[in-house]
């Protein structure tokens, strides 16, 4: 087990919701290298979260999507997306969030995942998986035509999607997992990096879904570590669900 403060990491988690909503209505979104987007919230956010991981756990390494980390090499490992889902944030949608996991041995065993414009927090312990404090049970919901299924917007321009469902984007790599996590979607397709996955992937693990490639693989969060988006595609779904959904979202240069 983890010796995480699981209070701690949700205060720091609702501190840091707080200071991005404090922003939300006010910012000016600039382009990246990678043509990402970043505001000052995505700033003052991972700023403020490093602060508090260097005081309290000072041996963790730490990932952060505004920073320029190199691969940890030690056993702790707290991967930080300060907004995920910037572009929503920047326009003024709701579907954004500050994500923060903890991965031991390249294996996510805690985190939380926060909306602040929504009010919802969901978290991990590394035993049971929480909505606003009440423990998720894993997802069942079956493949139907109101099924939902989200996607990146890279992926619902570049796939052939014969899905027999209904496609989303959200805009958010994070609550497209979380939806899934609730039972909201029955699957989440996207291509993003440690921080986007972190958090709601060890939420995942405690539930029994495997994260893994479209291809089936499993993911080695370790390969993650270098800040690059993952090589293919994920598609996350229950495993009686896999095989019809990776037929549905076709092959593509996604």
């Amino acid at each position: 087990m983890h010796a995480v403060d699981i209070d701690w990491m949700l205060h720091i988690t609702k501190t840091a919701g707080n200071i991005a909503l404090d922003h939300f209505g006010n910012t000016t979104g600039t382009l990246k290298p990678d043509s990402s987007w970043v505001t000052q919230a995505d700033l003052d956010v991972e700023a403020y979260l490093r602060k508090e991981l260097a005081h309290a756990r000072p041996d963790d390494a730490i990932l952060g999507e505004e920073g320029d980390d190199p691969p940890p090499e030690v056993r702790n490992v707290w991967a930080i997306d300060p907004v995920d889902g910037t572009r929503a944030f920047n326009h003024g949608f709701p579907i954004w969030g500050v994500s923060l996991g903890y991965l031991q041995n390249g294996i996510p065993t805690a985190g939380a995942f926060i909306l602040p414009a929504l009010g919802d927090l969901y978290h991990t312990d590394g035993t049971t998986a929480y909505y606003n404090g009440i423990p998720l049970e894993p997802p069942t919901s079956p493949i139907n035509e109101n099924a939902v299924c989200l996607i990146s917007e890279t992926a619902l321009k570049q796939f052939r999607i014969d899905y027999p469902g209904r496609v989303l984007s959200l805009g958010s790599a994070a609550a497209h997992l979380a939806y899934f996590a609730r039972g909201s979607a029955v699957a989440a397709l996207d291509r993003a990096s440690i921080w986007d996955y972190a958090a709601v992937a060890a939420i995942l693990r405690v539930l029994g879904i495997p994260f893994r490639y479209r291809t089936g693989e499993i993911v080695d969060f370790k390969d993650l570590y270098s800040g690059k988006p993952v090589h293919e595609p994920t598609l996350i779904c229950l495993p009686e669900h896999f095989e019809t959904l990776q037929k549905a979202l076709g092959n593509s240069g996604f």
